[in-house]
């Protein structure tokens, strides 16, 4: 080893490295230097919300030139099944991202612009609810390539869609649900029970088809973090077990429910859709909050047992029923059924 004086101190360095690797050239480190200076000076204003400055965006990588759509939607797909969403989630991901795949799927990702994705939404020329929730998947899609540096910027983020305003949620009447769960009790006592516990549970479809018969316990059904459904409400609550709920249960059947796509629940559904009862989505967990609200005037107990907030409930739930409604739901108990009736139901099915 041997020192070089460096402002009369004296600095060790390998004697096998070469000078040119130590000797920077003067012009680029006064080059660098002033660049370091300029961006501070972009950061300080910044700070003081003041100057001309926006953030850095990063060129698209080479390979992002080649990457086709479909590939991106591919992968994106993988990664959600990978990160443990839902089929029914992914299901639904699939089909909207496959719909704005068609015709532009071989092209590379960098060639997609605003102008493409707003005019494929406006020409689907459905509500606007629909088209919003088209939208959010395609910006998702697009944010996952900029995430991965596939793309420099989200070609959906500055597309435009009209306001609407939100309509109340869809319930069953306390006639329509009495004729569900007799129909389900004489039918099949496992899909009585999972439309009890939906209607005076207030469970999610997909949350039905995954808890056992250990989640019913004594006084409460149990739906835990990994039961639950969705990112935003993947927690636990506890849901109180009513009279009506107790009486339900009481028949008989086990958890968890015949899954939605099932060979026996699309029969049930078909031989409800003849007596004239629609599936507005969501429609038995909507029925639950609106009646519990009502009945039991306690927005906190309401939403704590919805797994929802209370300002999504009320927003969509205080005025829909009164509470003589809501006495007439959570006074429905199982009736009488003769052997004739029962025979009936089942072939019918």
């Amino acid at each position: 080893m041997r020192t070089m004086p460096v402002n009369g101190l004296k600095a060790k360095r390998s004697s096998n490295l070469p000078d040119k690797v130590l000797c920077a050239d003067s012009g680029q480190v006064w080059s660098a230097l002033a660049e370091i200076g300029r961006q501070l000076q972009i950061l300080a204003g910044a700070h003081k919300g003041e100057g001309d400055f926006s953030a850095h965006v990063s060129p698209a990588p080479a390979q992002a030139d080649t990457l086709s759509l479909t590939e991106l939607t591919n992968e994106f797909l993988r990664a959600k099944a990978r990160a443990g969403r839902s089929d029914r989630y992914l299901r639904a991901l699939r089909y909207s991202l496959v719909k704005f795949s068609l015709g532009r799927g071989a092209r590379p990702v960098t060639e997609i612009t605003v102008h493409e994705v707003e005019d494929w939404l406006h020409k689907l020329k459905l509500h606007p609810r629909t088209l919003k929730g088209y939208l959010g998947d395609v910006r998702t899609l697009f944010n996952f390539g900029v995430r991965r540096n596939y793309l420099p910027r989200n070609p959906a983020a500055g597309v435009e869609l009209p306001e609407c305003d939100p309509a109340p949620p869809s319930l069953h009447t306390p006639d329509t649900v009495k004729t569900v769960l007799e129909f389900a009790r004489a039918y099949d006592l496992n899909i009585c029970r999972a439309f009890a516990v939906r209607y005076f549970a207030g469970l999610r479809t997909a949350e039905v088809e995954r808890i056992g018969e250990e989640a019913m316990k004594p006084d409460h059904v149990e739906v835990s973090a990994a039961n639950s459904k969705g990112a935003r409400a993947r927690r636990r609550r506890l849901v109180t077990i009513q009279p009506a709920l107790r009486a339900w249960l009481a028949l008989g059947g086990v958890l968890p429910a015949p899954p939605a796509n099932g060979r026996r629940m699309l029969e049930f559904m078909r031989a409800m859709a003849t007596r004239g009862v629609t599936w507005p989505h969501n429609v038995t967990r909507h029925s639950f909050a609106s009646y519990h609200l009502a009945a039991f005037q306690n927005a906190g107990k309401t939403a704590l047992e919805a797994g929802h907030t209370e300002q999504i409930l009320f927003a969509n739930y205080r005025e829909i029923v009164t509470p003589e409604q809501a006495k007439e739901f959570w006074s429905i108990t199982p009736c009488r059924l003769s052997a004739r009736s029962i025979k009936v139901a089942v072939i019918e099915s």
